[in-house]
């Protein structure tokens, strides 16, 4: 007897918004949770910090919540922060959609800025960051201060 059903693959769809609906804010919300709290132990209340001041991004993979990021206007640019996405969907490049969404979002920006886990600096490198001589603890991580190069 011969099995004729046929397997078809698709590319997975990555979908990346900014998101105001209090909603998806949350799960927004719960993934950096999962990420940061749960996975590398930082405090909710330190997570969380200043969350009212930013601006907030969803990544859905097929329309399944996988990533999330933030940005907040600062006195010395815009800082993108809490890019974090869920270990089921790393290494599907969405940490990068996330990224260059809020870039694009940025682009009228006169500087964009960020303070990277020292283990992601090549991803950040990669997308156009250069590091400065700014490193410190953050939560216990080691963390460096990056710019983005226009």
């Amino acid at each position: 007897m011969s099995n004729n059903k046929t397997q078809t693959y698709t590319e997975n769809t990555i979908v990346v918004e900014k998101v105001e609906d209090q909603k998806l804010i949350e799960t927004a919300f719960s993934i950096r949770k999962k990420v940061f709290v749960e996975e590398q132990n930082v405090s909710p209340q330190r997570e969380s910090m200043d969350d009212e001041d930013a601006v907030h991004y969803l990544a859905t993979v097929n329309g399944f919540p996988a990533g999330a990021a933030r940005y907040r206007k600062m006195e010395k640019g815009a800082k993108i922060e809490r890019i974090a996405v869920l270990n089921i969907f790393r290494g599907q490049r969405i940490g990068e959609a996330l990224l260059l969404k809020i870039l694009d979002d940025l682009k009228n920006e006169d500087k964009i800025y960020l303070y990277a886990q020292v283990i992601a600096t090549p991803f950040y490198i990669k997308n156009g960051f250069r590091q400065t001589n700014n490193y410190f603890l953050d939560a216990g991580i080691e963390h460096v201060e990056m710019d983005f190069i226009k």
